[in-house]
């Protein structure tokens, strides 16, 4: 049986996509089904800053504040409140995708996120991420700096939007939208 595909537009501060995603890869290990992760930002007028104008912040614990008291959030907390642009993550990650790598990544950057509170704007947190998942950091530092990736994570959230996408996590399998998975 050929392999079917599920596009996935996906933002890392949602967590209706982090759960879905998670959902969505134990169906995949078990059916012939590929993820395509593709940026969805949902914050796309949010200011960047080059990362080298990023400095962290962190709390004495070495965490941020979560974006919620505990008992106000989904049950996903902690998340950080700090990461107001995602394109550096989403740029990050389709360098991991390039190498077969965008599945572990999201699994790792995710954890980061929504356990740890962790800034995913930070440079810091993504050599965590890309050096815990087994990534060439120098590469990818060098490819993130130059902006190599931004304009395909503009493009493809710009795709999303052109499709009528308003909301994430949106899921079309083989080309044709679906959604409830």
């Amino acid at each position: 049986m050929p392999e079917s595909i599920l596009t996935v537009w996906f933002d890392y501060t949602c967590p209706h996509s982090y759960r879905e995603l998670a959902q969505l890869e134990s169906v995949a290990d078990r059916q012939a089904l590929k993820i395509d992760r593709r940026p969805f930002l949902t914050r796309p007028d949010a200011v960047e800053q080059s990362p080298r104008q990023q400095t962290p912040s962190i709390g004495a614990d070495g965490r941020r504040e979560p974006l919620y008291r505990p008992g106000e959030s989904l049950g996903t907390e902690p998340a950080s409140n700090r990461s107001l642009s995602t394109l550096l993550v989403h740029a990050a990650t389709l360098y991991a995708k390039e190498l077969g790598l965008d599945g572990a990544f999201f699994r790792a950057a995710s954890q980061y996120y929504w356990n740890e509170g962790a800034d995913l704007g930070s440079l810091y947190t993504i050599r965590k991420i890309a050096q815990a998942i087994g990534l060439e950091w120098e590469d990818l530092a060098v490819k993130l700096e130059s902006g190599v990736y931004h304009d395909q994570v503009r493009a493809q959230h710009a795709e999303a939007v052109a499709a009528g996408i308003t909301q994430v996590p949106t899921s079309w399998l083989n080309g044709v939208p679906h959604s409830g998975f």
